[in-house]
């Protein structure tokens, strides 16, 4: 049987400029299906396999977290993978749940910027072009973080086994962590093992690394294709809001440059008066246009506060894990793997929080922009429309998650928390 139509996305979108990178990788995961594609129910099974992968690891993940609890290097260790992954775990079942709604909002930044990109107006599309550049520029940088951070931690892990390959003890065994949840920490002399709990002994001949490996090795290729692909996904919805809000600025700050005033040879009209009629029909585009851009944020918050909020509870503690872990290893290569990881675990927060609050100050600018307009040179009808617009456009357009407003004050606070939290980690063990 055929995926249902509404889960099927026509080809052209994934050729669209602002949102082919993050489709295509969605796509490849196999959570998009289109519809000339071949194959449909075999990629969406691959999304599904992948999916099952990662909650199976997870699951292995938290086992691992209740075989050292009380051991605080290993906690922490663990805590960071262990917490990102059930964070997107989160969020893939939640698109797996809400794929018609986030379907259709693919679809509404699709059409608007076709809009756009058909548009007889040059600046509007410069408007446009210039967020595609800085997407992709956002895109390069974040892949090449998340990639770089991954990467090292499987090449590490395996330099590792071999440097220190010797007989291992039970108890030796029991005390160090996952590949994927860093090496071991400084009081570990030997590289760390992984999925202690599916291999929870040491037969003296073998120690089954090459299985683990392998298998921890597909987790990490599974986790480096979605974690970059769905940030970068949802940061490219909030950038196309940004663009339609800048849009309507310029839109609204040069209406003059829309429409050419009427000459004072015709029909006797004075020379300093504009064609009313053809501008009431543009701002009465600006004010559709807002209403669909409210509606796009609206339905944008919809769609990620829950992940967003997961994420202020959870951050918190994964950025102290890294911080603490960072302190206490004595290998430099671990350093670095821990510098790239906090990194790319504040970009992503970063990301989200700092494109919220971008839609937030763009769509305040708007009554401002408004009014900067040539309105003393309207009727009195066409005024009306425009003091419409402007009170629209006083109400705050802000994003988010339940009661946690997505701003930069949050994500500074997160950091805050994070670091009050590593602080007392450090008293308590030290």
């Amino acid at each position: 049987m055929e995926p249902k139509k509404e889960w099927l996305l026509a080809e052209a979108i994934l050729d669209n400029p602002l949102l082919k990178s993050a489709l295509r990788g969605l796509r490849y995961y196999g959570l998009l299906v289109y519809d000339t594609q071949s194959w449909k129910k075999l990629h969406c099974f691959r999304g599904v396999l992948f999916t099952l992968s990662m909650v199976l690891f997870n699951c292995t993940q938290y086992v691992d977290l209740y075989q050292v609890w009380g051991n605080v290097s290993d906690m922490t260790a663990n805590a960071a993978t262990t917490l990102l992954f059930t964070t997107i775990i989160f969020r893939v079942i939640f698109f797996y749940l809400n794929r018609t709604r986030f379907n259709n909002i693919i679809r509404v930044a699709h059409d608007g910027v076709e809009q756009i990109r058909k548009s007889e107006w040059l600046e509007e599309r410069e408007i446009l072009y210039q967020n595609v550049a800085y997407l992709k520029r956002l895109t390069a940088v974040f892949w090449t973080c998340a990639l770089v951070t991954a990467n090292t931690m499987c090449v590490y892990a395996l330099v590792e086994h071999f440097m220190y390959k010797r007989p291992l003890h039970n108890e030796v065994l029991a005390t160090i962590g996952s590949i994927m949840n860093s090496t071991a920490s400084a009081k570990s002399t030997y590289p760390a093992t992984i999925l202690r709990s599916w291999y929870p002994t040491y037969d003296g001949k073998r120690n089954h690394f090459a299985e683990i490996y392998l298998i921890q090795l597909y987790i990490m290729y599974i986790g480096q294709l979605i974690v970059p692909t769905w940030h970068m996904f949802m940061v490219t919805l909030m950038v196309y809001g940004r663009a339609e809000c800048r849009l309507l600025n310029h839109r609204l700050r040069n209406l003059c440059l829309y429409h050419a005033p009427v000459l004072a040879s015709e029909k006797g009209v004075p020379p300093d008066r504009v064609n009313n009629p053809e501008r009431r029909s543009l701002i009465i585009d600006c004010i559709q246009r807002q209403s669909a851009l409210v509606a796009f944020t609206k339905e944008l918050e919809q769609l990620t506060r829950a992940a967003v909020f997961l994420d202020f509870v959870v951050f918190s503690v994964l950025l102290c894990a890294l911080l603490f872990e960072a302190s206490m290893t004595t290998s430099g290569v671990q350093i670095f793997i821990d510098i790239c990881y906090i990194t790319t675990m504040t970009a992503i927060l970063f990301l989200y929080y700092w494109h919220a609050n971008e839609i937030n100050q763009c769509a305040d600018k708007l009554s401002m922009s408004a009014f900067e307009s040539d309105w003393y040179r309207y009727d009195r009808s066409t005024n009306k429309l425009l003091q419409i617009f402007i009170m629209y456009s006083n109400q705050p357009l802000k994003m988010r998650a339940f009661f946690i407003s997505m701003s930069l004050d949050t994500f500074l606070n997160i950091l805050r928390a994070s670091y009050s939290y590593f602080t007392i980690l450090k008293q308590i063990t030290t």
